[in-house]
């Protein structure tokens, strides 16, 4: 079992890089699940300087987003990571991301298709939560829920997108990966007709197999880059795919 102090270190560097990635800013946040203790670490809420968060900044709460120490509260949205880690054994990393690209298939009556092969991730696609709602209630998780499935991802009418992993750095490289192919795509659109990676030749690709082996070099390289940042925005981002 992950110390909760690892994990809590993991937490703070993983939203950090998203910060510097420029994917999270005055909104958004990030936890992770240790299911030995029941136990939910989450980002402060809105308004948080989440590129200079500290382990000691996390939040703790239970599955029913009960604040379990201090006097900082969950962010609003809640719901959507206690829905989550709840429900699936596999998601004890969750991101709620307003990503510039990847947003706009949230508002764009576009389905989103994998267009890379790194993007072959998303081989099932990504489905949409159709209200245009916060997910401030147990319901509206559980409504979230329902939508993502066995998903990897989900975009929020209107709003931004759910990544689910099975750990930070999964989250980390997935969140990325689908940033770069959804900014690829409406880069590609300039030219003509978009080619899409197909659900067959995704499975081909064997993107699953190697995910666990890219994720982790993805977390060690950007984690390199965090170390070396000097906090200011617009500064320090790197493409994943360049």
């Amino acid at each position: 079992m992950t110390s909760e102090k690892d994990l809590r270190e993991q937490l703070a560097t993983c939203t950090r890089i998203f910060a510097m990635q420029g994917m999270i800013g005055v909104f958004g946040h990030v936890s992770v699940y240790q299911p030995e203790t029941k136990r939910v670490l989450i980002t402060p809420g809105m308004g948080s300087d989440k590129g200079s968060l500290r382990a000691e900044h996390m939040v703790s709460t239970d599955l029913e987003g009960k604040p379990l120490e201090g006097k900082e509260g969950p962010p609003v949205e809640w719901p959507i990571h206690t829905a989550l880690h709840g429900a699936r054994a596999n998601a004890l990393a969750i991101a709620h991301l307003h990503t510039p690209y990847a947003t706009l298939f949230a508002i764009a009556k576009r389905e989103f298709r994998p267009v890379t092969l790194q993007g072959a991730i998303f081989s099932d696609g990504v489905p949409l939560y159709p209200e245009a709602q916060l997910i401030t209630t147990p319901e509206r998780g559980n409504k979230l829920l329902k939508v993502v499935g066995d998903k990897r991802a989900a975009l929020l009418r209107g709003h931004g997108i759910v990544v689910v992993g099975q750990n930070l750095q999964e989250v980390l490289y997935t969140a990325l990966v689908l940033e770069d192919d959804t900014k690829k795509t409406l880069q590609a659109v300039t030219l003509g007709e978009v080619g899409t990676i197909n659900p067959e030749e995704c499975r081909a690709f064997g993107a699953e197999i190697a995910l666990e082996r890219r994720a982790q070099r993805a977390w060690n390289y950007f984690c390199s880059l965090e170390a070396r940042w000097d906090r200011q925005p617009n500064t320090g981002k790197c493409e994943l795919f360049p």
